[in-house]
């Protein structure tokens, strides 16, 4: 699940890249991202097992 949602959120930032929507390099909104991510996992795993 952790995967999908983070495929979504690069297609999505790819894609307003590619329109213009966003400037500036890719790397520099996705980075971020990724650690939001990893920590919203590490939230969401946590809960689980209580």
């Amino acid at each position: 699940m952790f995967f999908g949602f983070l495929l979504i959120l690069i297609g999505i930032l790819l894609m307003l890249d590619k329109l213009g929507i966003i400037n500036g390099d890719f790397w520099d909104y996705f980075w971020p991202v990724i650690l939001v991510a990893l920590g919203l996992s590490m939230i969401f795993k946590d809960r689980k097992k209580n």
